[in-house]
């Protein structure tokens, strides 16, 4: 019983001898594979693609803005250019019709030419406005005012009768008293109107005519 028990212990000593002479006979590397290579390759190209995107996209837009306005200062210059050719042929042309004008010979003028009206109708005739006057005929004189006792006055008399078609022209001397219309006498009366006739003279109602004469 031993004995097998030995062969057995033997066998798997045998045994296990073998596998670790099989296991140290495998090539162990001490480094590990590197990476492929085309890898590294594409990991460069992206991160260039990258950058030149990040470069665009931050780069100022303020070169163009000053082309632009290069331009623009430009534009001017070049219309003054243009302008100038203009300016000096309308100046030529100013001084040549200036020239024209001065040659050319005198337009006589037409002679006026008679119009004759012809009026199937006799023209209005023309009425002249005259002032209005009293109707000094219908007037009582200063004496009979007082012959009837409706005036109390003293003598009155005209000594300078002024008359004229402007009612502002008129003047009377009454008593050696200078009146126009409107004026009122020392005695009393009021002058209303100088008439060709004499002075129409109102006093408490009553008017009467003081005569020229």
């Amino acid at each position: 019983m031993s004995f097998i028990l030995d062969a057995l212990k033997k066998s798997e000593t045998d045994r296990q001898q073998q596998g670790s002479a099989e296991f140290s006979g495998v090539p162990t590397s001490d480094r590990r594979e590197s990476a492929p290579r085309w890898l590294w390759v594409l990991g460069a190209l992206l991160a260039i693609n990258l950058a030149v995107l990040l470069g665009l996209l931050l780069r100022p837009n303020s070169p163009p803005a000053v082309a632009a306005n290069s331009v623009l200062l430009e534009e001017p210059a070049a219309t003054v250019a243009s302008e100038e050719p203009i300016a000096a042929g309308t100046n030529e042309f100013a001084q040549q019709v200036a020239a024209a004008r001065q040659n050319a010979p005198a337009r006589a003028e037409p002679r006026p030419v008679a119009v004759e009206t012809v009026r199937d109708d006799p023209p209005a005739p023309t009425i002249l406005s005259t002032p209005e006057t009293t109707n000094t005929a219908a007037l009582p004189t200063i004496h009979e005012v007082q012959a009837n006792g409706l005036v109390s006055l003293p003598e009155l008399h005209v000594d300078i009768h002024v008359y004229s078609e402007v009612a502002e022209d008129r003047f009377v001397f009454i008593n050696m008293n200078k009146h126009k219309e409107g004026s009122r006498l020392a005695e009393g009366p009021l002058v209303r109107e100088i008439t060709p006739g004499g002075v129409v003279l109102s006093q408490n109602g009553t008017t009467f005519l003081l005569p020229r004469d």
